[in-house]
């Protein structure tokens, strides 16, 4: 794959998120009672799963960052 981990979480993370929708408005009108709250768990879960995608995405940046900066030399040159 040429896209970058952040990138590929970030598609992940709104797949998910699309695919718990479809699930929960699709399974509305196609289940019945006891059916669509399982459907409905299972799409929550989803969507809560794509949000944690999305929340790893966005902190993955920060940290290649956060060490790429170079590091302070505390020594006292002689």
């Amino acid at each position: 794959m040429n896209t970058k981990p952040a990138q590929f979480q970030q598609k992940l993370g709104y797949g998910f998120i699309a695919f718990g929708l479809l699930l929960i408005i699709g399974l509305y009108f196609a289940a019945d009672g006891g059916a669509y709250i399982f459907s409905a768990l299972l799409g929550l879960m989803a969507i809560v799963f794509g949000g944690f995608q999305l929340m790893l995405a966005k902190q993955t940046p920060a940290k290649i960052e956060k060490h790429a900066s170079k590091p302070k030399n505390k020594k006292a040159h002689k």
